[in-house]
């Protein structure tokens, strides 16, 4: 198994995601809200844990660690994500001005890179649909991806990992 291209996959389509994220917010105007920042966390940090294992090109059970450190943050940005879409669903629970974005605002994440990770929107404002999906279900659907490739391509080392060992 070509496990570089594979890790290069899941570095290349969260930087896309990224990028697409700062379009909509530095050229049309939609603000990230502390939880848009959190699913920009979770994109960034499955591309960081892919470009390591990338780089590192690791065998069956080290690309297994790699893995299952995708699919942990893969499930974690997945709960983000449903929180807000749940949240688009039921606007007066939204987040707002409150305690999540002062906390997101106060990460280190914001103050070296504000221009991706500084909260300054609404969770419940109202977009324009992409496709027909809010911002937020997308993230859903590319979290589950992520999610699933993770726990498809694990099992995948650990059973060549078994494979090696009874030979």
């Amino acid at each position: 198994m070509k496990t570089r291209r594979i890790f290069a996959g899941f570095v290349l389509i969260p930087l896309v995601l990224l990028a697409e994220g700062l379009v909509l917010q530095h050229f049309k105007g939609q603000a990230p809200c502390p939880l848009c920042v959190i699913q920009r966390a979770g994109f960034a940090l499955i591309a960081l844990i892919a470009l390591v294992a990338a780089l590192r090109q690791p065998r069956q059970r080290g690309a297994a660690a790699y893995f299952a450190a995708l699919a942990v943050t893969a499930l974690a940005g997945l709960g983000v994500a449903i929180r807000h879409v749940w949240l688009l669903h039921h606007p007066k629970f939204g987040c707002g001005i409150d305690v999540l974005e002062e906390f997101v605002n106060k990460l280190p994440t914001a103050k070296l890179l504000p221009w991706l990770f500084h909260a300054s929107g609404e969770c419940t404002a109202p977009r324009e649909p992409v496709l027909g999906l809010q911002i937020p279900e997308w993230s859903v659907i590319w979290f589950s991806l992520a999610l699933l490739g993770a726990i498809f391509f694990l099992a995948r080392c650990l059973s060549a990992a078994r494979a090696s060992a009874a030979a």
